[in-house]
């Protein structure tokens, strides 16, 4: 019976709030129990280490009779796994699970840092032309880039939701810092000349910064966009691109995402004002072939990826920028209002990693 099982990891906090799940999370789950059981399977639901290597059975979290319940379970051979986390003992974990015979995707890279991406990336020429420049931080390349560009943004080598992204514009009496506290959906500025504000010293002593090239978006009603462009294996075991969302930023905001005050559109609504000139298919034909491109070199360096988020940039002219990856695509919140998702096809970023575990499942059976 095991193998009608698909195993999902949860992250601590979604797996705490079972079974009573509410709002996008809850429309998540309940796309992916739709997804599980056309093709045949039981999603099983549970955190990282419940599963272990030779143990026949967990307790997970299953969905019957229209709620979700705790009960034993066979333990799946086929595991998606949306939890990140760097300490080393999750990677060992997954070691051992995989040489007793479990399948698990999705797997974490926890090595992988935001500048490490880019350094892989620019040995590929086509892909390296679509990649901002991009330094480590330090003094010196600071001064190198500040030489070149009039607008750069400093975001953490490890970070999410934009948090402690900062951007640096050149402005008459120096340079212009605009940053956001913790909390504080307001952008806050410092100008300065020659001495570095306080605020970017502390930031960068707890944390390692990129300094990168600011792309010039293009903009929707006079704010710039970029785009979440989710790339998945499907049920073939192949790379497809499953949706792409627009995240606009708001008023005089630097930052899109969507924890950050951004919000979500869909690229056809946004495309018609800021690409009025090129077809909506060359476009969404370009993304596509380049992000596929782009999750194709990253699979060749991290194996078991599946479920591949880009945040992607667009010039004026049509151009796709690669701004960052994330090692889960989906974006619940933005996709989200009142556990409905905004736009329906935006359901195949959640179906997916289901049917390429179906895919996996196939493969154990025929083996």
């Amino acid at each position: 019976m095991s193998d009608h099982y698909l195993g999902i990891i949860l992250p601590k906090t979604t797996y705490e709030a079972m079974p009573r799940l509410q709002g996008g999370t809850l429309g998540m789950f309940m796309i992916w129990e739709s997804a599980a059981r056309e093709v045949g399977l039981i999603p099983c639901y549970f955190r990282f280490f419940d599963v272990q290597p030779g143990v026949s059975t967990l307790k997970a979290y299953v969905f019957e009779h229209q709620a979700f319940v705790l009960k034993e379970v066979p333990a799946p051979k086929v595991i998606y796994t949306r939890v990140l986390d760097v300490l080393p003992v999750y990677s060992s974990h997954i070691k051992s699970l995989m040489s007793k015979g479990h399948i698990v995707y999705n797997v974490p890279n926890y090595d992988v840092e935001k500048y490490k991406v880019h350094q892989i990336l620019l040995r590929h020429p086509v892909i390296k032309n679509h990649l901002p420049q991009t330094e480590l931080f330090t003094v010196e390349n600071l001064n190198k880039m500040a030489s070149t560009h009039k607008e750069l943004i400093l975001k953490k080598s490890y970070g999410e939701f934009g948090m402690g992204a900062m951007k640096l514009e050149r402005v008459k009496s120096g340079w212009c810092l605009s940053y956001k506290t913790d909390g504080d959906k307001e952008v806050k500025q410092v100008v300065f000349k020659q001495v570095i504000p306080s605020l970017l010293i502390n930031r960068l002593r707890s944390n390692t910064y990129m300094i990168q090239e600011m792309i010039p978006l293009a903009d929707y009603k006079g704010n710039p966009f970029d785009m979440r462009v989710a790339v998945q294996k499907n049920g073939r075991g192949e790379f497809q691109v499953s949706g792409i969302m627009c995240k606009v930023a708001q008023g005089k905001d630097f930052l899109t995402n969507g924890a950050q005050g951004g919000t979500t559109y869909t690229f056809e609504e946004v495309a018609r004002l800021s690409h009025p000139t090129i077809a909506y298919q060359t476009l969404v034909n370009n993304i596509s072939q380049f992000s596929i491109q782009t999750a194709k070199a990253l699979d060749y360096h991290f194996p078991l990826l599946a479920d591949l988020g880009f945040d992607i940039g667009l010039t004026k002219q049509g151009k796709p920028y690669f701004i960052e990856c994330n090692f889960i695509s989906d974006y619940v919140s933005g996709l989200f209002i009142d556990g409905q998702l905004i736009h329906q096809p935006w359901e195949a970023v959640f179906r997916t990693p289901i049917e390429y575990g179906k895919y996996l499942m196939n493969g154990l059976s025929n083996s």
